[in-house]
């Protein structure tokens, strides 16, 4: 689902317009990218997690010209699912 797809979707489930909707969706975007920039964890309830996570240096091979690279230290964001998803996206999962 793109953004687009997303907000059109917010905007038929919740009866909002649609430019309304495609500002609320640009907003939540910028808040999560913002946050995650200062080094900070979000938490959104029944949803999961995202935080930034330092990635060490490591070696990798160039998949075109088969030569060794170093793919430097950098910061990724890790997402950690909410129980509540898990459960929904396996519901006839015996796990609880």
């Amino acid at each position: 689902m793109t953004k687009n797809q997303l907000a059109t979707e917010l905007a038929v489930s919740e009866k909002l317009c649609l430019s309304t909707a495609v500002k609320a969706v640009d907003g939540i975007v910028r808040i999560l990218r913002e946050t995650l920039a200062k080094g900070e964890e979000i938490t959104v309830r029944g949803f999961g997690s995202l935080a930034p996570a330092q990635r060490q240096e490591r070696r990798a091979v160039d998949f075109t010209t088969r030569k060794p690279i170093v793919i430097s230290a950098h910061i990724s964001v890790k997402f950690k699912p909410a129980k509540e998803l898990i459960n929904n996206l396996n519901p006839h999962s015996n796990e609880n």
